[in-house]
């Protein structure tokens, strides 16, 4: 039925004025949502509050005004009404919360400012001389985050938002009892180094990033790191630890173009030992031209950054530049995570 229905809007003006109206709207999606989380409704909803004047009390509002956001955000399945004027949390809904504790608050007030705001220098980026977010800020995002030490906390607290859930896809997708030494390249505040530890508690670790970083990861925010090793540099004008079993790199990149993941990857290959694995740790898009969210988040780290997001292919390529070659992919429970492993080359 959905096949013959998307033929029949392929032809139809009618329904192709109207898909394309549906496209051009999605913006007032991503704003209704974010206001929502950034007024702090769904806290007050989650308090038991359902009138919706009362929601609207709660935070200075216009009733009818609050009513029809609410009205709105019921055909998402953010709210349900059930009975007018008075509105319920739905599970999704929740996420936008703040006493949920896998809620997705912050990212969706991050997504409707300077993030949102990015994205009205698209134009910018396709000429190639600068990314957006430079364009709009001045700076390079990460020198623009070292400058704003809140700003980059709130972008931390984003990105466990965001990655969270992947964590314990990764530690049971693969076995690290193998190893003695793990090292987490661009590790952040440890979340995911302290996950595997408390798996494999025998491990000893290194987490290796910048020096806010390390500082995040020393005060816990990332969780227990029961006798790691830190180690504070550039992952590009650093040495990489020596001695590692094996590397972890997640989500590190995407956020560069290939000539810098080249310098990253080398880095790391000129630290292990003939015996070591790296593991990227990412979402790579498909090899072939099926549809995937890929497709857009390669736009978003373009703007931001001026990264990319890669095939399975692509990162062979990396590796094969570095002194290193692919020996693997391995799935994980996470529909956004893959591990790809690679091994020294013999050539290097």
């Amino acid at each position: 039925m959905d096949s013959k229905r998307d033929k029949a809007s392929d032809v139809n003006p009618a329904l192709l004025h109207k898909k394309m109206l549906q496209l051009l709207s999605s913006l007032w999606v991503t704003r209704a949502v974010g206001t929502f989380a950034r007024l702090g409704l769904a806290d007050v909803m989650e308090d038991g509050v359902e009138d919706h004047a009362a929601i609207a009390a709660a935070r200075g509002l216009v009733p009818d005004r609050v009513y029809r956001l609410l009205r709105a955000l019921s055909t998402l399945g953010i709210v349900v009404e059930s009975t007018h004027g008075r509105f319920a949390l739905t599970p999704l809904g929740r996420l936008l919360g703040s006493h949920s504790p896998n809620n997705t608050r912050t990212t969706a007030i991050f997504l409707n400012d300077y993030f949102a705001d990015m994205w009205t220098h698209l134009d910018d980026a396709l000429t190639g001389e600068r990314t957006a977010f430079e364009a709009l800020k001045g700076a390079p995002f990460f020198d623009w985050l070292a400058q704003h030490p809140d700003e980059a906390r709130r972008f931390n607290r984003m990105m466990l938002e965001v990655h969270g859930s992947e964590t314990p896809a990764i530690v049971a997708a693969y076995d690290f009892s193998q190893f003695d030494h793990v090292v987490d390249v661009g590790g952040g505040n440890g979340s995911l180094l302290s996950a595997v530890l408390a798996a494999y508690p025998k491990l000893r670790a290194t987490l290796f990033d910048m020096a806010e970083a390390v500082a995040a990861a020393k005060r816990g925010e990332g969780g227990p790191l029961p006798g790691a090793s830190f180690v504070t540099g550039d992952v590009f004008t650093t040495a990489a630890p020596e001695g590692g079993d094996v590397y972890l790199l997640r989500h590190l990149l995407h956020d560069y173009d290939d000539r810098d993941c080249v310098r990253i990857l080398a880095n790391v290959r000129r630290a292990m030992h003939p015996q070591a694995r790296v593991l990227v740790l990412e979402a790579p898009l498909p090899s072939d031209d099926s549809p995937g969210p890929g497709r857009w988040l390669d736009l978003q780290v373009m703007l931001l950054c001026g990264g990319r997001e890669r095939t399975v292919e692509d990162y062979a390529g990396l590796f094969e530049q570095s002194g290193l070659r692919l020996a693997r992919t391995i799935p994980t429970g996470h529909p956004a995570m893959t591990v790809v492993e690679a091994v020294a080359s013999p050539r290097a």
